[in-house]
């Protein structure tokens, strides 16, 4: 049976050395969506986007956070009074509810009044009636207990969903009046009046929100400050870092897979993980065409602007100098000049910008990004009806290893029989055996007999 199982053994060595090859290539799958990923924040809007300083002379009374772009300027901010919400508190002194019933809790007049209706149950407390209350899904009010008092607070500041009464159906012994009135922000802005329901007004000053804080007479006015749009230097050579980082760790885990070598006459599992993406083709073209989107000339630029990625700081580096050899550089990873990038960033940002992403369809003149999106797309992604490169190798993989465990269980089936067999004819040779042994030794003995 040792010699019928060796072509179990061998189907066995492939499944380790196959599902070692899968394994590799999900690794290297994760890291090219990661590579993907950074590739993605270098063409996001948000990482070229203009910034601009804010500030207000007292955030205790008016603070602000920039939306959009805003008119660059100083702003004087008074108000008046500030937007509060209403209040009913119940204006009897009953402690708990006398009988069943139901409170209707209703949000604004007219045509837009909205009701809430909360059950209450004979002989609940007044803080019971208030979780019940809260409880209640969708609920326009908190409700609390205030010196044995249930109080009702509007959960909307301003008049327009102030809180219009809150009745019951006349059993429980509630009863509620209005404890205190909302109002309205009022406010000016550069001696513009406004009039808002929120103490945080988003249409004051475009691109703007302005939170309300305290009232500020017009003899102190709050000067809000909006500095001219700049772009964001430093956001931008955070997210070129980040992609060089990335570039260099997925460049180098590839390459390591296709430099590892295949042991000789493997036979452990660590042994026969090894080599199994080694000078794997389609992995070394892709490696080539990353390195030369990186290195290729940008074609479509004014005379005088930066065409490489080198001009602006980002490059592979020198292979050789004074010192050793480079091998980062050898290996084609990227290194990134800071203050190259800074200095290009301050005095030619777009035509920075434009070697980093810039879409036109065709490689000669399109950016980094668009350069590196092409090829990822193509292992990641697919196009179509067409499956991504990786997901078709992954899907091989996996059906060679289907076959072969379907090979290993047909396999067990036969040997499984094969050693039925071997052991019937085993039993039936010791059967005859003794039989033979048994009629011999009866014959001797007749034998005996006769002399």
């Amino acid at each position: 049976m040792q010699v019928e199982r060796q072509p179990d053994i061998k189907l066995q060595t492939k499944q380790t050395i196959e599902t070692a090859r899968k394994q590799a290539l999900t690794d290297v799958q994760t890291r090219l969506k990661n590579l993907q990923s950074a590739v993605a924040t270098m063409r996001d809007p948000s990482t070229w986007g203009d910034v601009q300083s804010t500030s207000s002379s007292d955030t205790t009374k008016v603070d602000l956070t920039r939306t959009a772009g805003a008119a660059a300027g100083a702003y004087q901010v008074t108000v008046s009074q500030l937007a509060r919400a209403n209040q009913f508190s119940q204006s009897n002194g009953a402690t708990s509810v006398a009988a069943d019933d139901v409170l209707h809790i209703t949000i604004g007049t007219g045509g837009a009044a909205k009701t809430t209706d909360v059950n209450v149950k004979a002989g609940d407390s007044l803080t019971t009636v208030a979780d019940r209350i809260n409880a209640t899904s969708g609920t326009p009010v908190y409700a609390s207990v205030v010196n044995n008092q249930l109080v009702l607070s509007n959960k909307t500041t301003g008049t327009t969903g102030a809180i219009s009464g809150v009745t019951t159906n006349g059993t429980s012994g509630l009863a509620f009046a209005e404890s205190q009135t909302a109002q309205q922000a009022t406010f000016e802005v550069d001696g513009k009046s406004f009039t808002r329901d929120s103490n945080i007004v988003t249409d004051a000053l475009a691109g703007l929100t302005l939170t309300l804080k305290a009232q500020i007479p017009t003899t102190a006015p709050v000067t809000i400050t909006v500095g001219s749009p700049a772009p964001n230097t430093a956001t931008v050579q955070s997210k070129v870092q980040a992609f060089v980082d990335q570039y260099n760790s997925t460049i180098d885990f590839i390459q390591s897979k296709l430099d590892e070598k295949k042991v000789p006459n493997a036979t452990t599992a660590t042994d026969l993980a090894k080599g199994v993406l080694s000078n794997d083709p389609a992995l070394e073209s892709l490696l080539s065409s990353l390195r030369q989107s990186v290195s290729n000339v940008i074609g479509g630029r004014a005379t005088g602007s930066p065409t490489m990625l080198s001009d602006v700081g980002l490059s592979t580096g020198a292979t050789t100098g004074t010192g050793a050899l480079n091998q980062d550089s050898v290996a084609g990873k990227l290194s990134l000049d800071t203050t190259k990038l800074t200095d290009k960033l301050t005095s030619s940002f777009e035509d920075v910008k434009a070697l980093f992403t810039n879409v036109t369809g065709s490689y000669n003149t399109e950016g980094l990004a668009q350069r590196l999106d092409g090829y990822l797309g193509a292992w990641l992604d697919g196009s179509g009806d067409q499956a991504s490169i990786m997901s078709s190798r992954l899907a091989s993989e996996q059906s060679i290893l289907d076959d072969i465990s379907e090979r290993r269980a047909d396999l067990a089936r036969r040997l499984t029989d094969k050693q039925a067999q071997l052991q019937l004819q085993f039993t039936n040779l010791e059967t005859a055996l003794s039989k033979a042994q048994t009629q011999g030794q009866w014959l001797s003995g007749q034998l005996a007999s006769l002399g």
